[in-house]
C-alpha cells in the first residue's frame, strides 16, 4: 500500500539533497515518456545537474516556486532520493507589468505514481503558493495531444490556441505546442 502524497515547497534545507533524483524524474520523463523538455537524448548529469541547480537558485531567490510531490513526513524528517513523486514549477514574472503573472514551466511526475492525483495536486499547490505571491494569472505550454494538455483542460485551464511544430522531438521531428491560461484572485495580504 502507497503512503499518502503530500505536496510541499521546496526548501534548500529540507529538499537540497533531492536535487539528483530531480534531475533523474526529469531525465526519465524525457527519455522514458518523450516528454519534450529543455534537452533532447542522449541525457547526461553534466546537462541536467547545472540546469537543476539555476532552477534552485531561481527558488531560493524568489523568482521561481518549485512544488515537491513527497510521501507525508513527520515535520524534520528529511525525505529519501527514492521518495520523491513528482514536482511542478512555476516561473514568476519579474518585470513590473507583469508582477500578476506566472507560467507553469513543469509538471512531473514519476511513472509509479501516475493516476493518483499527483498532478492535481502538485498544479491546486502551485496556484496556491502563486496566489500567496499575490499572481492571479497562470500560464501554461503543453504538447498538443499529450495528457498534460487534457490534465490542463480538466484544471479548468483555458486554451488559447496551438502552434504546430513548435518543439523539436526525436527522431526528426517537431511536435505542437498548446498554450493555455487561468485567471484567479490573489490572496490578501
Amino acid at each position: 500500500m502507497t503512503s499518502t502524497s503530500m505536496t510541499y515547497t521546496f526548501s534548500p534545507e529540507q529538499h537540497g539533497h533531492l536535487v539528483p533524483y530531480i534531475a533523474a524524474l526529469h531525465a526519465s520523463c524525457i527519455t522514458l515518456d518523450h516528454m519534450v523538455g529543455p534537452f533532447l537524448p542522449p541525457l547526461t548529469n553534466e546537462k541536467l545537474l547545472p540546469w537543476w541547480k539555476e532552477r534552485i537558485a531561481e527558488a531560493a531567490g524568489a523568482t521561481r516556486i518549485i512544488v515537491l510531490l513527497l510521501p507525508e513526513t513527520k515535520p524534520g524528517k528529511k525525505p529519501l532520493g527514492t521518495d520523491l513523486r513528482g514536482l511542478a514549477m512555476l516561473k514568476l514574472a519579474e518585470t513590473e507589468t507583469g508582477s500578476f503573472r506566472g507560467h507553469i514551466d513543469a509538471v512531473l511526475v514519476d511513472r509509479r505514481h501516475r493516476r493518483q492525483g499527483g498532478a492535481r495536486s502538485l498544479v491546486a499547490a502551485l496556484e496556491y503558493e502563486a496566489a500567496k505571491k499575490g499572481r492571479s494569472l497562470l500560464l501554461v505550454d503543453t504538447e498538443t495531444d499529450s495528457v498534460a494538455e487534457m490534465a490542463f483542460k480538466k484544471l479548468d485551464y483555458t486554451e488559447i490556441g496551438k502552434v504546430p511544430h513548435f518543439s523539436r522531438a526525436l527522431p526528426n521531428g517537431k511536435k505542437g505546442e498548446t498554450f493555455f491560461y487561468k485567471e484567479f484572485l490573489p490572496s490578501s495580504p
